[in-house]
């Protein structure tokens, strides 16, 4: 095992000292440095290949990743007798929402799995972690870090100490322990367990529960834990769970139990490299998707988990700047549209009072792959294939292994390409990570920043305030060797977050996260 660590280590040592540019020697240095805290530690450094999981063809096969009802049926009915071999701990079910609030929440079944302590089946609800410091709007394993270049405005992966609060809240020991999320009903507005009114909820916000489990499997494996330990449910409890096996739904969850004293120092993984920063997408933007990023394979492919109209640039929406002045070309009407709202203004391009980013656009060479895609009853290309009523009834089901494998050929993925997932907030992007990631097993990471970075980094805005770099400024986006299809919003919609020109990283959390280890 020392051997691994230590071959592991010296080759992304090597590449990462000799193969990166001259001008970011700092950047090296730093690098340099953790990488070399990592070796003294005898911490093994997984690379974006190591972190594969490539599921059974047929999903009831799964013990961890994507399982099915009825497997978590089985295992809730005997959890000592039907427990994975090598789980030696409790089975863990952590629901966003409660199974039963459609049809102003008179619906007759359950609305929890049941929980069994004796027999070390524990259920509990998201947002029964409440920790004083709680993000607006619940905690979903996110946090406003310092980037290097960003601070006080972006949200990256939440740090050690909150993944050792939120793992001791919940009596979690995630190397013995089974970790299961599973969506309730889904999300409406703000997580909670309002009742909503009809069967006939928009798949945007009904399916957003996927959004936060597959986001939970993310921010556990950046900090080290087995894949082997996590898995979400495929589709939602209410369709179906807790229709189906009424013997296994209860109308009452856990109780927390006392706070643990686990720790993720105690896992010697580094799994970081699932963390991309703003400096490696603009590399791969910068050199068509073939950019040399120590830990990733050396082709890409980036994928924007947003709508289509999005990523085009036809979504309907506020009217940007008519002055016609962008980097790319005149608008020929001077009559774009605002999209992409910004961290702290979120929600639709209408709603009253939103914030924009300062420009709208895409990342060069990224390819549209709406999220919504990859479930069944949607289209190929996003859309509902029959209604809104039939989609909800569906439970936002990942489609069929072949059928997600076939999609990814379709939008142009090539064996051994890293998979590489933004979109607004590396929200959406979760569902299109998971699916590459630990359902068809490609090498994956995420550009956890996403839009709301990116489209900050601007230089050529027609209101000069706006402009928040100079025209030279090595990480400035708004520009066509790194950006596609931009156009810039008006001044009165646009909220800046901080930047610091003189940064020398853009991954400063992503060190601070593995010297935590």
């Amino acid at each position: 095992m020392i051997q691994k660590w230590t071959k592991t280590l010296s080759t992304i040592l090597l590449v990462s000292f000799f193969a990166s540019c001259a001008d970011k020697k700092e950047d090296n240095n730093v690098l340099l440095a953790g990488l070399l805290f990592l070796a003294a530690n005898q911490i093994k450094v997984n690379t974006a290949s190591d972190l594969v999981n490539e599921s059974a063809d047929d999903y009831n096969q799964n013990n961890w990743g994507l399982i099915t009802p009825q497997t978590l049926a089985r295992f809730v009915t005997n959890w000592p007798a039907n427990k994975p071999n090598h789980i030696t701990g409790n089975l863990i079910i952590l629901q966003t929402d409660v199974a039963n609030k459609a049809n102003g929440g008179g619906e007759a079944w359950n609305p929890y799995v049941k929980s069994d302590p004796d027999k070390g089946v524990f259920v509990y609800r998201l947002d029964d972690y409440k920790p004083a410091s709680l993000p607006s709007g619940g905690f979903r394993f996110n946090q406003t870090r310092d980037s290097g270049l960003f601070s006080n405005s972006v949200r990256y992966q939440a740090n050690g100490e909150f993944v050792d609060d939120w793992l001791n809240t919940f009596g979690i020991n995630p190397t013995k322990d089974l970790i299961v999320f599973a969506v309730g009903t889904g999300n409406f507005g703000a997580n909670s367990d309002v009742p909503i009114p009809n069967l006939a909820p928009a798949p945007g916000t009904a399916a957003g529960g996927v959004q936060d489990i597959t986001r939970g499997v993310y921010w556990l494996r950046y900090w080290g834990v087995d894949i082997k330990h996590l898995a979400i449910l495929n589709g939602n409890l209410r369709s179906n769970f807790a229709q189906i096996y009424t013997t296994q739904t209860s109308t009452t969850r856990s109780t927390l139990p006392g706070k643990g004293n686990f720790s993720v120092k105690s896992i010697r993984v580094d799994n970081t490299i699932i963390t991309s920063g703003l400096e490696d997408i603009y590399e791969i933007a910068k050199n068509n998707l073939e950019a040399q990023i120590p830990g990733l394979t050396t082709k890409q492919f980036l994928i924007d988990a947003r709508p289509t109209p999005q990523w085009s640039g036809t979504a309907s929406g506020r009217l940007d700047d008519d002055s016609g002045t962008t980097t790319a070309g005149a608008n020929p009407n001077g009559n774009r549209t605002a999209i992409t709202t910004s961290y702290q203004h979120q929600g639709g391009p209408d709603a009253a009072g939103k914030k924009y980013i300062p420009f709208e656009g895409r990342i060069k060479g990224s390819t549209s792959f709406p999220w919504l895609a990859l479930f069944e009853g949607f289209s190929d290309a996003g859309t509902v294939s029959t209604s809104d009523a039939d989609a909800f009834a569906i439970g936002y089901r990942y489609k069929a292994k072949s059928a997600l494998k076939t999609i990814f050929a379709n939008k142009g993925y090539t064996a051994g390409a890293t998979v590489v997932s933004q979109c607004r907030t590396n929200f959406e992007a979760q569902v299109n990570g998971f699916a590459a990631l630990n359902i068809l097993g490609y090498p994956s990471t995420y550009y956890d920043g996403s839009l709301v970075e990116w489209t900050a980094l601007v230089a050529g805005h027609g209101t000069t305030s706006i402009n928040q770099v100079p025209s030279d400024f090595k990480w400035r986006t708004d520009i066509s060797s790194v950006s596609s299809n931009l156009w810039y919003n008006v001044s009165n919609l646009i909220v800046r977050p901080d930047i610091n020109l003189t940064a020398t990283t853009t991954k400063k959390f992503i060190q601070e996260d593995k010297a935590y280890k």
